[in-house]
């Protein structure tokens, strides 16, 4: 068994790659950018609350609860996601820091977010904890996360894919189920085990809109980190089938000129108790 710490040197070299980053939020940025409002509704921010944004990326989810005159700060384990947020957004604060170890003193926070980051931790539990930490009490913790595969068609395609015409057994570290976070009952052990009370999801029903099945295939190859790994260390033969098989498949959801993949994300939602 490959120690749990690989896993995360994979995602940090991965992530902190200035043109993963770049090509992740000119692709996907838009698509995650839909749970934004769930999310800062979720953790009931209003005007003066100080909101932590973990795994933070671009900035996106900071910079909408600064717009709601709250005091935000974004922290990210990639330097090059930080440089990217900082460069978009020079008046909020964000710093590089590892989810799982947040540098901050306990009851720091009225609301901790987290969009799209708990699949790239090794140790979500640690994670949770340490959001639940610096929360103060009665404050509101809520992630965001693609849904179950069989939802999530624009992830799950790929690796239905690969399957198909080469092989998931590349080599790569292993890490935490991808699309785990996105089932109530796996975030409610999770959460529940953290502390956190009042636990609920919501389903928001994103949809990816690419103008190209080969835009898409460009997409997943330049601007993620796990699958864009699987994909590269398929033989060339394997390779071609499995970007033709991905063609195939998103002529499917061809829609207004373009082509609208299903991605749902569930943003779950949880209260530090007053007294735990």
């Amino acid at each position: 068994m490959i120690a749990p710490d690989t896993f995360w040197d994979f995602e940090h070299t991965g992530w902190n790659k200035d043109a993963i980053a770049t090509s992740y939020h000119q692709h996907l940025g838009e698509v995650t950018a839909g749970c934004i409002p769930g999310l800062l509704q979720a953790v009931k921010l209003k005007a003066g609350d100080k909101v932590l944004d973990v795994a933070c990326g671009a900035g996106y989810v900071a910079a909408a609860a600064h717009k709601m005159s709250a005091e935000a700060i974004g922290i990210d384990f990639s330097a090059a996601q930080v440089r990217l947020a900082r460069q978009t957004y020079p008046h909020i604060r964000f710093i590089e820091g590892d989810a799982e170890a947040l540098p901050f003193a306990e009851k720091q926070f009225d609301a901790v977010v987290n969009s799209f980051g708990m699949p790239h931790v090794p140790h979500p539990h640690r994670a949770t904890a340490e959001s639940f930490r610096v929360l103060r009490p009665d404050g509101w913790f809520a992630y965001a996360s693609w849904c179950e595969a069989s939802k999530c068609i624009g992830i799950s395609m790929v690796y239905d894919a690969i399957r198909e015409c080469g092989s998931l057994d590349v080599g790569l570290p292993p890490g935490p189920n991808f699309f785990s976070y996105g089932d109530l009952k796996t975030a409610s052990d999770m959460l529940g085990r953290a502390g956190f009370k009042d636990i609920s999801g919501t389903e928001i029903p994103l949809v990816w809109r690419v103008p190209s099945p080969e835009a898409f295939v460009e997409a997943i190859s330049s601007g993620t980190v796990r699958a864009a790994a699987v994909l590269n260390r398929q033989n060339p033969a394997n390779l071609e089938n499995i970007k033709h098989y991905l063609r195939k498949m998103i002529l499917g959801f061809e829609h207004d000129g373009g082509f609208a993949v299903p991605m749902p994300a569930l943003v779950v939602s949880a209260r530090k108790p007053v007294h735990h």
